[in-house]
């Protein structure tokens, strides 16, 4: 009676207690048109999808190979929740599930199709999105949220964003500040929610994980004078890139002129410890690289 007893605690507990977590991000460049607003014909979306659903499916199975681990991915620029729930079901990853897409206008009140969106094989508590609130500059986009049950008194507040682009159409030094001011600006609003949900969940253990195009880089002299990465580490969140050279941690592959980047990060603070992480290239789905971090 004593064994059995002690064999079911044990089981109640392995089922009560979750392990690592593997986070992922990818900015999906139109996702599944490839194109700015513009639609492809259906059989070129339809090899699109399944091809982004193979890559997402590898890299799943590549970080679960030797141990199983529950799933967050952050999507970007994706056209809307329909694709989401297309990407979701052909990638055929056991248990995960949409969590939040955004649903971003323009000024007319037609959906953009940039959308941000969370999948996540964990329950989910709550989720939704925002977009950036800023009375001195209007920023494009915003965030999707959600916050996810990780096991007994434990929380998960994730974070998919995609920040404003380098893009200025004078490309003076003026537009440029602006640019960094409306990311720096983001970041402050992400901050400012991570401190609101800390003070609600203060007797619980709330960790939190940002991930997405962040359109800058937080060791690249031309974001010198830039503080939105180096704002998350203030706060005290690390980076899935932290004691990497630079030819490790190419998100944004270079083209055209463009030399190679690291736009895709995924910032975290709570965990104990990186496990493995890993980037897999993205193409021919997307200019951008798919990221993995693995953490306990």
């Amino acid at each position: 009676m004593r064994t059995w007893l002690v064999a079911f605690m044990v089981m109640l507990v392995a089922c009560c207690v979750r392990g690592d977590v593997l986070f992922m991000t990818w900015n999906m460049k139109w996702f599944p048109s490839g194109r700015a607003d513009l639609r492809s014909g259906d059989d070129e979306e339809s090899a699109t999808l399944t091809q982004a659903a193979r890559i997402v499916a590898g890299a799943v199975a590549d970080q679960t190979r030797r141990s199983s681990a529950d799933i967050v991915m952050f999507a970007q620029e994706m056209r809307d929740a329909e694709c989401c729930s297309n990407l979701v079901s052909a990638a055929g990853v056991k248990g995960l599930n949409v969590a939040a897409v955004s649903c971003f206008q323009d000024n007319s009140g037609v959906p953009l199709w940039q959308q941000v969106a969370i999948f996540t094989t964990l329950p989910v508590l709550r989720s939704g999105y925002a977009v950036w609130s800023n009375a001195e500059v209007s920023i494009p986009r915003g965030f999707a949220y959600a916050l996810l049950d990780a096991g007994p008194n434990a929380r998960i507040a994730c974070f998919s964003i995609h920040l404003k682009s380098n893009f200025a159409r004078d490309n003076t030094e003026f537009e440029n500040q602006k640019n960094i001011h409306k990311r720096e600006a983001a970041a402050a609003q992400i901050l400012a929610v991570v401190r609101q949900l800390g003070e609600k969940y203060e007797d619980k253990k709330l960790q939190v994980v940002v991930g997405g195009d962040f359109n800058t880089n937080d060791d690249d002299l031309e974001y010198v004078s830039e503080a939105t990465i180096r704002s998350f580490y203030g706060a005290h969140f690390r980076s899935c890139f932290r004691d990497l050279k630079k030819s490790q941690k190419i998100t944004h592959p270079g083209t055209n002129g463009f030399p190679d980047a690291t736009f895709d990060y995924i910032l975290y603070r709570g965990f104990e410890r990186i496990v493995s992480r890993k980037i897999y290239q993205g193409a021919p789905v997307s200019d951008h690289n798919l990221v993995t971090l693995r953490l306990r």
